[in-house]
């Protein structure tokens, strides 16, 4: 199995949840993916961490927290994939909302609080930690996120 990550915004994983369509991911490329231990750990680090870097510019636009989804996906799933960054291959693909196994936010309150000005925004953002969220709290994660968005006037 292949620990994958699809960035969207809040907003937008709270609307679409669950996914139907295909997506974009991020992955381990395929020689981080025969490491073991805490080297494969920091090979879906690096995975998770560019998801998020991808999606920054529009969450910031969007006024609406990253959120990252976790997912398991065979190792065919990936076939296609492109290197785009060092160690970090990104593809297109459907998800299986069973093989969810976690979303990762930012901080709502940190995010709202983040400088007006861009560029200092993209540099908090870039050094935020994301939330960890299990799969079996996807649901309240999903309300959370909808609340949110009907709080800070984002639905439409």
């Amino acid at each position: 199995m292949i620990r994958a990550y699809a960035p969207f915004t809040g907003q937008t994983f709270a609307a679409t949840w669950p996914i139907g369509d295909p997506v974009t991911v991020f992955a381990p490329g395929p020689q981080e993916r025969r490491l073991t231990g805490d080297d494969l750990e920091l090979g879906e680090y690096r995975a998770m961490s560019a998801a998020a870097a991808s999606v920054s510019e529009t969450a910031l636009r969007a006024g609406s927290p990253r959120a990252v989804v976790a997912v398991d996906l065979t190792e065919d799933a990936l076939s296609d994939a492109a290197e785009v960054v060092a160690g970090v291959v990104m593809g297109t693909v459907t998800i299986d909302p069973l093989r969810t196994a976690s979303v990762h936010i930012d901080d709502p309150e940190g995010f709202a609080a983040l400088p007006e000005d861009r560029d200092a925004a993209l540099a908090a953002l870039a050094d935020s930690d994301l939330l960890w969220f299990d799969s079996a709290e996807i649901g309240q994660l999903v309300e959370l996120l909808r609340q949110l968005g009907a709080d800070d006037g984002l639905e439409g």
